[in-house]
């Protein structure tokens, strides 16, 4: 693959990718002053990123997701904050799912599943 823009329109911008660090962070019940401190930067300079307010580079990305232990590409092509604002909601409601909700949910989560590891073979084939 010569052409990497094929998928950068998967590619989220810079508040999304900060949103999904704060999403992660907050998954993980990490503290924004922890990771800034594993990161080498004050909490505020931090914050400034979860914002968008901050470009985020790769560099920062390749720490962030060791620290917390998640993939890269996820930091910066899904939107984990949505699905799992959605469970949240549903817990909150004490709202249950049958088994034809359940199994269409396995479903989404296996095609977004099937989505992110067609995006990281492409990411790596641009890289190379």
């Amino acid at each position: 693959m010569s052409d990497p823009s094929q998928f950068k329109e998967a590619l989220l911008d810079n508040q999304s990718i900060g949103h999904n660090m704060m999403t992660f962070r907050k998954l993980r019940s990490l503290k924004a002053m922890e990771l800034a401190f594993h990161l080498g930067i004050s909490e505020a300079a931090y914050t400034k990123y979860e914002r968008g307010e901050t470009k985020i580079t790769v560099d920062l990305i390749k720490k962030y997701a060791d620290y917390v232990q998640v993939d890269p590409i996820h930091i910066l092509t899904i939107r984990p904050g949505q699905l799992i604002e959605y469970f949240d909601e549903l817990e909150k409601r004490k709202v249950l799912m049958d088994g034809s909700q359940f199994d269409t949910l396995i479903e989404i989560l296996r095609e977004l599943k099937d989505s992110n590891d067609t995006l990281k073979s492409l990411i790596k084939e641009a890289i190379v």
